[in-house]
Order: C-alpha cells, then sequence, then structure tokens
C-alpha cells in the first residue's frame, strides 16, 4: 500500500512501543518510552543522509524545525508500505531503505525485540542521526561511544528515576560504523525562534569530532542532543536503532519481555546483528493481504509483560481500558494472534477466568492495567454478551490448539458462567433479558426483551458447553432444553426475512441489525453446525447484503428500518463497526456466499485503507465515510476473518 501524506505506518515489535513513519521518511508519534497513550508527537534531530553527495534521503528534512532550512533532497521518494515494514525507493540519488521490525511467527522472543533496522541499499556514505529521547525531561541526558561489536551511539539519562516511564536507554548504531556523540541539534536561528542544526552533516565536521567519547547535556533550557552514527556502504548494511526501557511507573510496573533475554539496548543491536530477524509473514501481493497485513499495526498498542501476558488497549486515547472482549473486539484480533502466537492466546483468554466473579464475566482487564477489570463498563447494568464471547473464545482456542488439557482447565468456569446467563432469563424464553439501559456491546442503544444479537451468541454459546461436556464425559442433558427453548424464542423475532432486533411483550423493534446470527458466525467457525435453519440464515444474510450493505457506499450499516433506510435512532445504529462487518462478510463467505462477502469486505476496505489505515476507527460514520467513535480500535484486526474464510471455503 503507498502510503499517503497525511498518515504514517507505526514500526514496532509486540509490546514494545512504535514510530510512525511517513512517506517522506520523517517520523513522529513514537510510543517506545512506555508511553503508549501519550505519543510524542513531534521529533526532531533524526536525519539520513547521503554525505558523498551532501543529500538528505527525505522528502521534508525541516518537517518539525521551528524555523525551516533549506537542502537538498532527492528527486523523488516512494513509500510502500506493509506492516511491520515499509520500503522507501529513492531516486536522484538512488538509495533503496527498508525500514521495518521482526515479526517471526511462534517466536515471541524475536517477534517482541525493542527494535528497528534501516535496511539501505545502494552507495554511498550513509549517515543517520537519532535524538535522546531518554528521561521524561532533558536534563541528565548523556551519550556515550560505543566500540565493539556494533559501534555507535548509547544515550540515556543520569538523573531519570525508575519511576520515570522514560527510564531507559536508547542505541543508534552498525557494524563498524563511525559515530558522533555530540550532536546538538536544537539551536537558535539567525534572526529569531529555534531551528534545527544540520550543519554537521558534512564529513570533515563529523570526523573532527569522532574522537569525543561522552556527551553531556548543557545547563541551557531549550538543549536537545543526540547521536550521529555513519558508513561509506556499496550494496547493503542495515543500521539498528534499539531502545530499553526497564522502569517501573506505576501504571506499568510489569516489565517487559523483552527484559528476560537482554540487559541493554548495545545488546539487543548485538543480537539482531548475529540472528537478523525478518518479518516472515505471508508477501501475497493482493487486496486482502495487504488488508491484513496492514491492519496487524494495531499490535504496537500491546504490553507483552515480562512474566508473558499481552494485552492491546481498547484505544490507547480515550478509554484506556486493556483487551475489551464482546462485540469483535480482542475476540476478533485473538483468532490472528492464535495462528502467530496461540500459547500467547490461550493464556489471556484463560487469564479472564480468574476474573469471573458468581459467573459474570468482565469488560476487560482494567484501565491501563492487566489486574483491575471492568465489569459492564456501562453503570449500572451487567452485560449479556460478555459471558457467550469468554466461552466462545475457550472453546476455538481448544478447538483450534486441540488442547485438551486447557479445556478441562476452563470447564467449570465455563458452566459458572453458562449457569450465571440463564439466571438473567427472567420471562423462562431461554435467552438472557436485556434491559434496555446499554447491557452489551451497543452500549449506546437500548434493547429489550428478546434480543437477537444476545439469543444468537447465546445459542452457540449454550451449543458449545454442550460440545464441550460431550468431550469432557460431563452430563449436559437440561442444557439441551435450554438450547431448544431459546431457539424457538430467536426463530420467533422471525419475520419472513430476517431476526428483527428486540421484542418485549407487546413492543417489537423491527429494524434489521447486521449482527443478529453473529452467533450463527461463531458456530460455523467453529464447526457446531447451524442452531437455526440453514434457508433462514442464508436468507438473513442476504437481506443483510442488499439492504445494510447497500446503504451506505462506504461500509456495512449496523441497522437499517424495515424499509431499508438507515436506521438513525443511535450513534451506534446509523455508524458501522468495520470488525462486524468483516465478520459478517467472511460468514457469507463461508455460507457460499463469496462474492457477496468479498463485495462488503472489499467495499470497507477501501475506505479504511483510503483514510485512516492505521488509525481505525470504532465505527464509520455510513453518511460520508469518516472517522468516528474511538480511535487506533482494538478490532482493527478482524479482516483476517475474512481472509480466514476466504482459504478454509471451498469456492463454487
Amino acid at each position: 500500500m503507498k502510503l499517503a501524506n497525511n498518515f504514517g505506518i507505526p514500526i514496532g515489535s509486540l509490546g514494545t512501543g512504535k514510530i510512525d513513519f511517513f512517506n517522506d521518511l520523517t517520523i513522529g508519534n513514537a510510543t517506545i518510552m512506555n508511553n503508549w497513550s501519550n505519543p510524542l508527537r513531534v521529533i526532531r534531530g533524526f536525519h539520513i543522509v547521503d554525505l558523498s553527495t551532501s543529500m538528505f534521503l527525505q522528502g521534508n528534512p525541516a518537517r518539525n524545525s521551528e524555523i525551516k532550512f533549506e537542502v537538498k533532497i532527492p528527486k523523488s521518494i516512494e513509500a510502500n508500505a506493509l506492516f511491520p515494514e515499509v520500503e522507501y525507493e529513492i531516486k536522484n540519488p538512488d538509495f533503496t531503505i527498508k525500514v521495518y521490525s521482526p515479526f517471526v511467527p511462534n517466536d515471541l522472543k524475536d517477534s517482541s525485540l525493542p527494535l528497528i533496522v534501516f535496511n539501505i541499499k545502494g552507495k554511498g556514505i550513509i549517515a543517520i542521526s537519532f535524538p535522546n529521547l531518554t528521561g521524561s525531561r532533558r536534563w541528565g541526558r548523556v551519550n556515550y561511544k560505543i566500540e565493539g561489536k556494533v559501534n555507535g551511539v548509547l544515550m540515556t539519562n543520569l538523573k531519570a528515576l525508575q519511576s520515570d516511564p522514560a527510564y531507559g536507554e536508547i542505541f543508534l548504531g552498525c557494524q563498524g560504523c563511525h559515530s558522533y556523540v555530540g550532536y546538538r541539534y536544537w539551536i537558535p536561528a539567525l534572526k529569531e525562534g529555534m531551528t534545527e542544526d544540520v550543519s554537521i552533516f558534512n564529513l570533515d565536521k563529523l570526523k573532527e569530532g569522532e574522537g569525543i567519547n561522552r556527551y553531556y547535556i548543557k545547563p541551557y533550557a531549550r538543549e536537545e542532543i543526540g547521536g550521529i552514527v555513519w558508513k561509506e556502504i556499496d550494496g547493503e548494511e542495515n543500521f539498528y536503532l534499539t531502545w530499553f526501557f526497564n522502569g517501573r511507573p506505576g501504571y506499568y510496573p510489569y516489565g517487559h519481555y523483552y527484559e528476560n533475554w537482554f540487559q541493554s539496548a548495545v545488546d539487543v543491536a548485538e543480537y539482531a546483528l548475529k540472528r537478523k530477524p525478518k518479518v516472515e509473514l505471508d508477501n501475497t501481493q493482493d487486496w486482502i493481504n495487504d488488508a491484513v497485513r496492514n491492519s496487524m499495526y494495531v499490535l504496537t498498542y500491546s504490553w507483552l509483560t515480562k512474566d508473558g501476558r499481552l494485552a492491546v488497549y481498547e484505544d490507547p486515547q480515550i478509554s484506556l481500558l486493556m483487551n475489551t472482549i464482546g462485540g469483535m473486539t480482542w475476540d476478533s484480533l485473538s483468532f490472528a494472534l492464535l495462528e502467530y502466537f496461540p500459547e500467547l492466546v490461550k493464556k489471556m483468554d484463560e487469564h479472564f477466568g480468574n476474573f469471573i466473579i458468581d459467573g459474570e464475566v468482565p469488560h476487560d482487564l482494567g484501565e491501563e492495567s492487566i489486574e483491575n477489570p471492568i465489569y459492564g463498563a456501562s453503570y449500572p447494568y451487567s452485560w449479556n454478551d460478555l459471558g457467550p464471547t469468554w466461552i466462545l473464545m475457550i472453546y476455538r482456542d481448544y478447538k483450534f490448539t486441540n488442547d485438551l488439557s486447557f479445556l478441562k482447565r476452563n470447564y467449570n468456569k465455563m458452566k459458572e458462567v453458562i449457569d450465571w446467563l440463564i439466571k438473567k432469563d427472567e420471562d423462562n424464553d431461554g435467552i438472557p433479558d436485556s434491559k434496555g439501559g446499554f447491557d452489551n456491546s451497543y452500549d449506546g442503544t437500548y434493547m429489550y426483551g428478546t434480543s437477537s444479537y444476545i439469543g444468537s451468541l447465546f445459542l452457540c454459546a449454550l451449543k458449545a458447553f454442550i460440545e464441550s461436556s460431550k468431550i469432557l464425559s460431563y452430563d449436559y442433558s437440561k442444557y439441551e432444553e435450554i438450547l431448544n427453548k431459546a431457539k424457538s424464542s430467536l426463530e420467533s423475532l422471525w419475520n419472513g426475512r430476517y431476526f428483527i432486533n428486540w421484542k418485549y411483550k407487546d413492543q417489537k423493534n423491527e429494524s434489521c441489525l447486521n449482527s443478529q446470527l453473529l452467533g450463527e458466525f461463531w458456530c460455523n467457525l467453529l464447526g457446531l453446525g447451524n442452531v437455526i435453519d440453514e434457508d433462514k440464515i442464508k436468507t438473513a444474510l442476504k437481506y443483510i447484503y442488499e439492504h445494510n450493505g447497500k446503504a451506505s457506499k462506504y461500509c456495512l450499516v449496523n441497522s437499517v428500518n424495515p424499509d431499508g433506510s438507515i436506521d438513525e435512532s443511535t450513534d451506534q445504529m446509523k455508524s458501522c463497526w468495520p470488525r462486524i462487518s468483516f465478520a459478517i462478510a467472511s460468514h457469507m463467505i463461508m455460507k457460499g456466499m463469496i462474492n457477496e462477502g468479498i463485495e462488503i469486505a472489499r467495499k470497507e476496505w477501501e475506505t479504511i485503507s483510503s483514510r485512516y489505515p492505521y488509525n481505525q476507527p470504532s465505527k464509520i460514520n455510513a453518511f460520508n465515510g469518516e472517522h468516528f467513535g474511538l480511535p487506533y480500535y482494538i478490532g482493527s484486526l478482524s479482516i483476517y476473518l475474512v481472509k480466514y474464510a476466504i482459504k478454509n471455503t471451498p469456492h463454487r
């Protein structure tokens, strides 16, 4: 995917933070200093220069300078992104620069390295600079010259406390390169204001300062320092940017997974030099792989703790909740992760079970915490879709990994959750009652009584529990009776075209909710078979395609009225939720509606990729396709479900 000029691609590994790289080879929005929810938006002092021609290999080197300056830049730069890498084709001078962080399925160590690699191909003398960002304040910052297996500049802060999120160090270097530690890049301009000093990018000047082994920040309020490394190349060379932030701030006392393997940023660079870890992901050149790979960006908003627990922000700016489940959030993201790191997913899904109280499943693991869960997220109602979601996640993890001991360990909790849900059925129709008070993932929309969304999820979860009971040889007879009763209640919502949203006594909401059969999607994916008759499923999916799908030229609308117009009763109903849209598209594909499912998915991806591919929202405005709702949303990777469905569905 070509990078547009209005967004950058985040480059970083699991749990380490990231740096955004823009189409002109400038950077911003760094979160490598344990600052996932407070990115450093403006980064000065980063440059890549060909010293042999005095040419900056960037389109706008003065991007973040208060006072602009003029330097020589290439004739053209074309950036192509496929997370977690971006490749820059530079013309006049001619260089190819690939920037990436390693990602190796089933190798958690190499996929969680605090490392960005600059692979540079061409001929010249390449210099790279990077600022010292250690410590939350400038004072105390110091740069050291490092010579060894990897030469370069080590940047740290002698006054930062371990409670400071930015307590740690950064290293920039390469094998056999030269280094300059005293780069004072933020200086007064000639007349007024401050500007970046780029005059240092002169081979003679750099050589003059090459003998300095240590440089610390002077007592000037606006001074900023960085390091520079350079090397003559004729062919190909790797430069390494590594970091090691081992502080213990109050909101993140867990430490990083990389602390198990390394003692410093230099250790990481030496490991990268020896190991040469790569990006080992599907490189197929088609729109669906482009969508899946680039939607993996959301993994840069993850924690991977020293003890091996993975958590992803629901969003890093507003909610700050970790591993939110329900409505295809962590539950959709973890489908892809099951392919790459199954043990990690099982560990976190089982971790949820530690916080189940009398059958109630939490909404998440906490607000910037993995130990202080929130239980409904909408006071004062407990949610009806969290329990079914967790049961389906547990059964899925068993089904995809064949780990019988995992299923057995979690069975009693599954039973506890099912029994809690059954108690929520006050009208004895077999389906947990919706109370209308934002008691599910549609937490801005009222649903009452018997809901097709809740009923479908509950029925599939009940089926998964019954199947688990069979596998483990436990009695399940009473649950089959409830299953049959619930099925009849769900079918009472059928109007001949689709299952209506909900009914309660003599009240009905006859809108067509696109997630009315989300449980059937789960059952299909998990090989549990249909709960509802096949012809009704296909008829409802066809109606959703023809009405919810056609109501907006940008995306699959959450809800339409019986006349096919967009349901504007709430912001949630009149919007599109990509995580739900892609799940429904994959359900269509699995049910033989291959062209229809691909059309729905591709339309939504085109809206996303042209506007906000690395900041996918929780909601899309169905009327104009604009960003709507929570940013950088956890469910971004649900497009993986479409790729999975295409791969595993026989083409007819």
